[in-house]
């Protein structure tokens, strides 16, 4: 009975794992799609790559261009989609950060440094 048990846990976890990772990567996918299209747009439109360079006296000062926003439902979808990833990506460095501290505060409480 533990055996089986322990092979349906397993063979869920694995299931929701996939299922996540590809959740992910369309998420990964629809970032990769906006960014090509915004470049293509400012490419298309006479802007030289993503930056430009204006400025008084020739200095080249670093200036973004301004391109009109728009509101379609796949750019909404996208922005989520970015939105998810980055709030992951977070969730994730200060688990790391709290989980590398309190095994910092283990090992001085185990070597009797701590109060």
């Amino acid at each position: 009975m533990t055996q089986a048990a322990i092979l349906i846990q397993s063979k869920f976890r694995s299931y929701a794992e996939q299922k996540r990772f590809q959740r992910r990567r369309r998420a990964a996918v629809l970032i990769q799609q906006r960014f090509r299209s915004l470049r293509q747009h400012r490419c298309g439109q006479g802007h030289r790559g993503t930056l430009g360079t204006r400025g008084a006296g020739g200095r080249g000062v670093l200036t973004l261009p301004s391109v009109a926003p728009r509101s379609t439902f796949l750019t909404l979808k996208q922005d989520q989609a970015a939105r998810k990833i980055m709030r992951f990506l977070r969730r994730c460095r200060h688990r790391m950060e709290e989980l590398k501290q309190s095994k910092e505060v283990d090992s001085l409480q185990t070597r009797g440094l701590a109060s």
